[in-house]
């Protein structure tokens, strides 16, 4: 049998405190798991070709990225994704549970496998063999039993946060690898671009069973529209509501 046609899908991460660009894990330890398979896998991404950590997967062990570089920030990635994994006709399509920046939903691989006819298959931690047409993988969640099971090529995997992590980064292999730029068609998410994005609430505290807070006389004695007033006060006291600015 001829080696299997591998693509791994990269994305951009952010880092969670400091903000600044780097791999996303995820897709990480998916390429990780691409390289254990000995050829050198297709690399896809979709954006800006200058950011620094597509050199970070280029020193993981990659020769070049395959840069789709017509992604404005409210496109939709998967008609572009899809056109092009046509093309290439793949055997494995390999990728991270979700993205570390964007929407991150985890509905790519999903959305791609549907629109290919491929089948999808999430939170594997190895791909133990590739044999007869079929991929043995193992499938891993956390606090949970190991599977091993054989899925039908061609396949989309999703690798587990329990996969291998992705092996140190050599210096002059990101700087030698190539960034291959090609032009993809640009299809604007409607849907996206109707959303209000803001930053964050912080979350609120959890309140334990029994934890008194303010006045915590019992809500006995009082009308329906009264014990609703005090649910209401406490929940504003306790900022897990925000305040309505008018008397509910």
């Amino acid at each position: 049998m001829r080696d299997p046609k591998v693509v791994v899908l990269l994305s951009a991460g952010i880092h969670p405190v400091s903000g600044k660009a780097r791999m996303a894990p995820g897709d990480a330890r998916a390429l990780e798991m691409a390289l254990r398979l000995g050829a050198q896998p297709i690399a896809l991404h979709v954006g800006d070709a200058s950011n620094i950590s597509l050199r970070d997967y280029l020193g993981m062990g990659l020769n070049t990225i395959e840069v789709l570089d017509a992604c404005a920030d409210r496109d939709d990635i998967v008609p572009m994704l899809r056109e092009r994994l046509a093309e290439l006709k793949p055997d494995l399509v390999l990728t991270g549970m979700a993205a570390d920046a964007g929407e991150a939903s985890g509905m790519v691989p999903y959305l791609l496998a549907h629109g290919l006819g491929m089948t999808h298959i999430s939170s594997i931690a190895s791909i133990d063999a590739i044999e007869a047409g079929e991929a043995i993988v193992v499938q891993a969640y956390r606090g949970a039993t190991r599977r091993r099971l054989a899925v039908s090529l061609p396949v989309v995997i999703s690798a587990s946060e329990l996969a291998p992590a992705p092996r140190a980064r050599a210096f002059a292999r990101s700087r030698r690898g190539t960034l291959h730029v090609t032009a993809g068609i640009s299809v604007m998410d409607h849907e996206a671009a109707t959303w209000m994005r803001a930053p964050a609430r912080r979350r609120p505290k959890k309140i334990a069973v029994g934890q008194a807070g303010g006045d915590s006389a019992p809500l006995a004695g009082l009308t329906p529209d009264e014990a609703a007033h005090r649910i209401l006060d406490f929940l504003r006291d306790k900022n897990i509501i925000q305040e309505s600015g008018h008397d509910d």
